[in-house]
């Protein structure tokens, strides 16, 4: 778990450009990822830059149904939008 390297910006910014999450604003981000039209995963993450606990990226990671290793993986660049289909489509089944 590398909580610990992120912000939260850090991760509205990584969603936004590699997932192409659109956030509402309120209280918390909220975005929605659409996989094949269809909304699959949503995320919620904490407004402002400030480092994310560790149960607050646990539930980050399964909000968009991730493992938190997988999740670690998406933040530092490995899973691009086609692998991260691909996790969800194995996992939606």
């Amino acid at each position: 778990m590398k909580n610990a390297n992120f912000h939260t910006k850090d991760v509205k910014t990584i969603c936004e450009n590699k997932l192409d999450i659109e956030f509402r604003s309120g209280k918390e981000y909220n975005g929605w990822f659409l996989l094949d039209d269809k909304k699959v995963a949503r995320i919620t993450i904490p407004k402002g830059r400030k480092p994310i606990p560790r149960k607050t990226y646990k539930s980050m990671a399964i909000q968009l149904k991730l493992l938190v290793n997988e999740f670690d993986d998406l933040l530092e660049c490995p899973i691009n939008r086609e692998k991260y289909e691909q996790i969800l489509k194995s996992r939606i089944q």
